[in-house]
C-alpha cells in the first residue's frame, strides 16, 4: 500500500471526506461511549462494520 502517510508510530493517517450527518452520528457514537478521539470513534465503527460483514457471509456460506 502506497499513497497514506504514516505517522511516527508507524501507523497509516488517510482523509475522508463526510456528510455533516455522518460526522454528527460519529460525534454523538463518540460522546455515547466516551471514546477519547475521533480516529478511535471512527476505527471502531470500521472494525465493527466490517465484523458484521464477516458474520453474514459466514451465515450465507452455511445454507
Amino acid at each position: 500500500m502506497s499513497g497514506y502517510k504514516k505517522t511516527p508510530n508507524a501507523k497509516p493517517i488517510i482523509n475522508i471526506t463526510l456528510t455533516d450527518e455522518l460526522l454528527k452520528r460519529i460525534e454523538d457514537y463518540r460522546y455515547n461511549e466516551r471514546i477519547p478521539s475521533r480516529s478511535q470513534a471512527i476505527s471502531n465503527l470500521i472494525e465493527c462494520a466490517f465484523n458484521s460483514l464477516e458474520g453474514k457471509s459466514e451465515k450465507r456460506s452455511r445454507r
